[in-house]
């Protein structure tokens, strides 16, 4: 959003596609933003969507459905490819964010291993397990338990990867209940239970619940990408002039709004210098 809105005040022509056709991307799943500058208390994460939704409004901006499959560069001139159609453009900002890594085990019947928090929030499970330890796994298992859920969260390791604020928080919090070295060996269901079998500590455990969400960690979503793309992690610049990645596209899963804002606003930047360095010697 930042990218294109600062585009669009650089008097550039801008095209904003997205997957699902909305802003804000993962920001719906986050329970608070707390560390965005300028906001002076907590803000939820679908009301802060809501805000980059004005944001765009306000600037003439729509977002258009469009799931970008690959981008191809000939003559100069980039191409997008995706459902079935293409969109041609001279540069591009790809601001795609993560998707979840794979989460592997055996199912055993008709089991659902949900992957994103927004599949539980309408109706909080009674019982969720989630699995997991870094700040998204803690930060779902505090957004589902305030919604009246009994959280079980399965930590891989001796300890959390979350730290600071939100690891103070769910070590403190009663209603949720933190299970370390733990592995997921399989999942069954019956009558609608998900069953889980785990290895903890040298012994098999065997939690249930109504849910099972798993939070194992995010990579960048890219699309493929022209022949001799490349970039350094963080860097909005890549090895093909007139393409440019912002947020966690480049960092991976830093999860930081503030971040992809300003990186989003200096990829514009690079875009409009990019465009009038091409406009001047044609």
């Amino acid at each position: 959003c930042a990218a294109a809105v600062q585009s669009r005040r650089l008097g550039l022509d801008v095209i904003l596609i997205d997957t699902c056709g909305k802003a804000g991307g993962l920001i719906h799943e986050a329970r608070l933003i707390e560390n965005y500058p300028g906001l002076e208390k907590p803000l939820a994460g679908p009301a802060f969507a809501d805000r980059l939704i004005s944001i765009l409004s306000a600037n003439d901006l729509t977002i258009r459905h469009f799931h970008a499959d690959s981008i191809v560069l000939s003559g100069g001139v980039f191409e997008i490819f995706g459902n079935g159609e293409s969109i041609r453009s001279q540069s591009v900002i790809v601001a795609v964010g993560t998707v979840p890594k794979e989460f592997s085990i055996e199912v055993n019947g008709d089991v659902t291993i949900h992957r994103s928090i927004l599949e539980l929030t309408r109706q909080p499970p009674e019982r969720t397990i989630i699995v997991g330890g870094g700040e998204a796994a803690v930060d779902y298992a505090l957004n589902l338990s305030d919604r009246g859920s009994s959280v079980s969260l399965l930590v891989r390791g001796s300890r959390l990867k979350a730290s600071g604020k939100l690891r103070d928080e769910i070590e403190k919090h009663e209603a949720v209940k933190i299970i370390y070295n733990t592995v997921p060996v399989s999942a069954s269901s019956l009558e609608g239970i998900t069953r889980l079998e785990v290895e903890s500590s040298g012994r098999k455990m065997f939690p249930e619940a109504d849910a099972v969400l798993a939070a194992v960690g995010r990579e960048p979503g890219l699309p493929r990408v022209a022949d001799g793309f490349d970039h350094d992690r963080g860097n909005v610049r890549t090895s093909i002039h007139g393409l440019y990645i912002s947020g966690d596209a480049s960092l991976g899963s830093l999860g930081q709004a503030a971040i992809a804002s300003g990186q989003g606003t200096l990829a514009a930047l690079y875009t409009f210098e990019f465009l009038k360095a091409g406009s001047s010697k044609s």
